[in-house]
């Protein structure tokens, strides 16, 4: 059952609601906090839910198992595709928390699998679908009929992506299912008006991403060797021979977060290329526009659930062509001007982790709302 809208009725309670934010194992809060200081992570918490604390909630994060029996942990999750152990460690916070969020699907289904195996009591889960409905079909029928049983112990399930809405409502008819908008956090990446970028020599183009959906390829048969452009690119997989045919790139290995700000400041123009997906690209094109930057994507993933084609400079998957002639038929007032209108269509809907958590605080009061059953 899909529902696209947001309620705004609050639940009126004399104590915080106690939320449980179970992330993927290697987010342990406290190491995630320190790195956050550090300058290496964009939030205080992972994807921001601390500020939930802001709006009479409680968060309690999940912590890392760093002892033994890693072969278990790791044969689990090659057998369900979820890390059920890392649920099991974080058992007594699911226990004494009145809701549990997640960012993923599989620590979702991991903390439904607890639920169902009578270890934890039953508590509401919103649950978020990144990678899932991109891959459903190729997923073993063992694997789907898991993920079907386990549905039903999930309240909410999630996503940042349009394009994932038909496939999980498909795949788990019975189960709620909704989107909601992702956020990047603005005081990090602030919303700055766009400046009409002048400068002789190159267009700087800035490209960020590890997804296995970036299509390195094809950019830089766009503008790989072209003395017009000069590409900057931050990625841990391209290879060092690779990178090397190309005299105008600069390849960076592990940023800091003062990194990240620095190539987009310096950039003209951000390029998210991506391989046909339902899912990816969505992060920097959001910190891209709160910055004030032009985006060149490819016309797939996550991105057109944000922004239109007057937004966005998109192009065709795969072609090189197509995507280095869309950049050369701009001007510096022209993708300014686009900057704009995107940065006006992200403070409308509140692309922010603000307004993602809000999604979360709001949907949680309604399932604990006077007719809830977990009252």
């Amino acid at each position: 059952m899909a529902d696209n809208s947001v309620p705004a009725t609050g639940l009126k309670t004399k104590e915080n609601i106690r939320a449980y934010i179970h992330v993927f194992h290697g987010k342990d809060i406290d190491r995630y906090r320190k790195d956050f200081l550090a300058g290496l992570e964009p939030d205080e918490s992972p994807y921001g839910f601390h500020l939930a604390d802001n709006c009479a909630f409680s968060t309690e994060f999940s912590r890392d198992y760093d002892g033994g029996l890693k072969i278990i942990q790791r044969a689990l999750v090659r057998v369900f595709g979820f890390d059920v152990f890392h649920a099991f460690f974080n058992r007594d916070r699911v226990r004494s928390a009145d809701v549990v969020w997640t960012m993923t699907e599989g620590e979702a289904f991991a903390v439904a699998a607890l639920m169902a195996l009578g270890i934890v009591p039953r508590r509401p889960i919103l649950g978020n679908i990144v990678w899932l409905a991109n891959n459903w079909k190729a997923n073993s029928r063992f694997r789907r009929t898991v993920y079907t049983y386990l549905s039903r112990y999930i309240s909410v399930m999630t996503v940042h992506s349009a394009s994932c809405l038909p496939i999980v409502e498909a795949a788990f008819p019975r189960m709620r299912s909704q989107l909601f908008y992702f956020g990047v956090n603005t005081a990090v990446f602030p919303v700055s008006s766009p400046v009409i970028e002048k400068h002789e020599g190159p267009i700087i183009i800035f490209a960020a991403g590890n997804d296995p959906t970036r299509d390195w390829e094809t950019l830089l048969a766009a503008f790989g060797n072209d003395p017009r452009f000069r590409l900057v690119m931050i990625c841990w997989w391209l290879s060092d021979d690779r990178a090397s045919r190309y005299d105008n790139l600069t390849l960076i290995r592990s940023p800091a977060m003062a990194d990240f700000l620095q190539c987009y400041r310096e950039a003209d123009v951000v390029a998210v290329p991506m391989v046909a997906n339902m899912y990816s690209g969505i992060t920097v094109a959001l910190e891209a526009v709160a910055l004030g930057k032009p985006v060149l994507a490819t016309f797939t993933g996550g991105l057109p659930t944000y922004f239109g084609p007057d937004e966005i400079l998109y192009v065709p998957e795969g072609d090189p062509e197509a995507m280095r002639k869309a950049l050369c038929d701009t001007t510096p007032e022209s993708r300014a001007a686009q900057a704009a209108r995107a940065q006006e269509r992200f403070v409308e809907r509140d692309f922010s982790t603000e307004g993602m958590v809000a999604q979360y605080v709001a949907v949680t009061r309604q399932i604990l709302g006077p007719n809830s059953e977990f009252r």
